[in-house]
């Protein structure tokens, strides 16, 4: 199945961390999806595309990846993203492949989300969040991760920006915090 990653997924660190080993195997790609832009999501350091006339996002065309592998980003991913059919350009060339597009329950800021500014700045506190995460995957319910998100975000962001944050509360049915 070939994947492509818009976002923090890009990163090799935690990308080995959401599969839970080395990543080595996997090939991976400059590529760029047309006709979206990415934004970031609403009160969150994650991104999302939206669909947009003339847009482009760049990314990385991802295989290699083990049935295993997906699960587990499916799971990182949670609700707030669904897998959906895709065709990106890699070179000269287009491939059919999968993206994560965010459900209902995202929003997309009015700013662009930038991975040079999320590895700089929130990928300490984004690999603490994913590695609480990932330890509870095939141990608790998908509700259950749901309920503990809001704890997990603000002791990741006490960690790692020192005083405890209120975060806004968002609910939704059926999807993570995130």
């Amino acid at each position: 199945m070939r994947l492509f990653f818009f976002g923090s997924l890009m990163d090799a660190d935690l990308l080995r961390l959401v599969l839970d080993r080395d990543a080595a195997d996997i090939d991976h790609a400059p590529a760029e999806i047309l006709g979206y832009e990415r934004r970031r999501a609403k009160d969150e350091s994650f991104p999302i595309i939206v669909p947009t006339p003339g847009g482009r996002v760049e990314g990385r065309l991802v295989t290699g990846l083990t049935a295993e592998d997906v699960a587990r980003i499916q799971w990182y991913e949670s609700d707030d993203y669904a897998l959906r059919p895709c065709v990106v350009k890699a070179g000269e060339m287009r491939h059919d492949a999968y993206v994560f597009q965010a459900t209902a329950s995202l929003e997309a800021e009015g700013i662009a989300w930038e991975f040079e500014h999320w590895v700089a700045v929130e990928k300490p506190m984004c690999l603490s969040l994913a590695q609480e995460i990932m330890s509870h995957y095939g141990a608790i319910s998908s509700t259950e991760l749901v309920a503990r998100w809001p704890e997990m975000k603000a002791r990741a962001l006490a960690q790692h920006f020192g005083e405890p944050v209120a975060l806004p509360v968002r609910r939704r049915a059926g999807g993570r915090r995130r």
